[in-house]
């Protein structure tokens, strides 16, 4: 029980944390009741994904061919359905709701409906495959899917104050670009898995083609952190939608980009890393207390241990967090 506690919070941390930087990226900042239902709807979206990608992927698996099995398990069984439920929740609720009142906020809503998908997946993939599975995906396949959501956002975002064909075609952008840079990930991944022997000739082109997997993840950063930095500046530059609530002056004034943005880059990292590893060992350390019991003697030293490698860790890296965002943001 224990254990896999700590499991569920390892998944869901980086995706906390995610929704954390993108929602302090908005210069005007979503209401939380509307930011909360996208996460959630895009954490039940799990299960029609999976009603739909099941059976595509288990015919998947009675391809042979290596290539063949991974274009089929990767786009059928995992970006088709994926990003096209995705898409929904965020077309059938958040660009409905009137707080969605500029297209920053697309950016928004798309990595946070992603990251409930990816939240809730993440805690499957984890509970079966234990922590290996919850350290690499905090790295790879969570940021991977705020990444694509935030693209999608972005479509969606400009598709919000469009119309007619051009509305159309916004959000069949929307659609096909996450679904490509998804699948293009994956698709390595699915076909190098089907490989009996990585010793065989025939394996070399599957191998080489696992290179496309950390280019399409350098590709999905780039571009996310590009429009989020666009997207926040001209929220400063035009000021807030209205009704505003925010005073566009109470912005500090840009700073050039350089050396202070490769600061608060590494200071939102290391608060990351600092805050999920701290909060990771005072939730088990609660969690023990809770389920075993502890003698008086033991608990006193449990209690300092706690706090000198989990509540400082988690209290200084929140704090490194926050202030590398603010760094970010006053760097435009």
């Amino acid at each position: 029980m224990i254990t896999f506690a700590v499991l569920a919070a390892s998944a869901v941390t980086p995706s906390l944390l995610l929704v954390w930087y993108f929602h302090a990226r908005d210069a005007f900042p979503e209401p939380p009741r509307v930011l909360w239902t996208t996460f959630a709807l895009g954490a039940l979206s799990v299960a029609p994904v999976l009603l739909f990608a099941w059976p595509m992927y288990m015919l998947a698996q009675e391809i042979e061919t290596p290539l063949a099995h991974g274009l089929a398990s990767a786009f059928l069984g995992a970006a088709i359905p994926e990003e096209a439920f995705k898409l929904l929740v965020l077309w059938g609720y958040s660009m409905r709701q009137r707080a969605f009142d500029e297209p920053m906020d697309g950016i928004v809503y798309g990595a946070t409906a992603s990251l409930g998908f990816a939240t809730l997946e993440n805690v499957l993939y984890v509970s079966t495959e234990g922590g290996s599975a919850a350290i690499l995906r905090a790295f790879t396949a969570v940021p991977g899917h705020a990444l694509l959501g935030a693209i999608m956002g972005y479509y969606v975002g400009k598709a919000r104050f469009a119309s007619g064909q051009q509305r159309r075609s916004l959000l069949l952008r929307a659609f096909a670009v996450p679904t490509l840079l998804h699948g293009g990930y994956d698709f390595p991944l699915m076909a190098a898995s089907k490989l009996e022997s990585p010793d065989t000739a025939a394996a070399i082109p599957i191998l080489l083609l696992l290179l496309l997997v950390p280019a399409v993840l350098c590709i999905e950063w780039i571009w996310t952190l590009r429009l989020v930095r666009g997207g926040r500046r001209t929220q400063l530059a035009g000021g807030p939608p209205a009704p505003a609530p925010v005073a566009v002056t109470a912005h500090p004034p840009a700073r050039a980009a350089g050396g202070s943005n490769l600061f608060a880059w590494l200071l939102t990292v290391f608060g990351v890393l600092g805050a999920a590893g701290g909060g990771l060992v005072v939730l088990a350390v609660v969690i023990g207390v809770l389920l075993g019991g502890s003698d008086p003697e033991e608990l006193r030293f449990l209690v300092l241990g706690t706090g000198l490698i989990g509540v400082i860790p988690a209290a200084a890296g929140t704090g490194l967090f926050a202030w590398g965002v603010r760094r970010l943001n006053r760097a435009g």
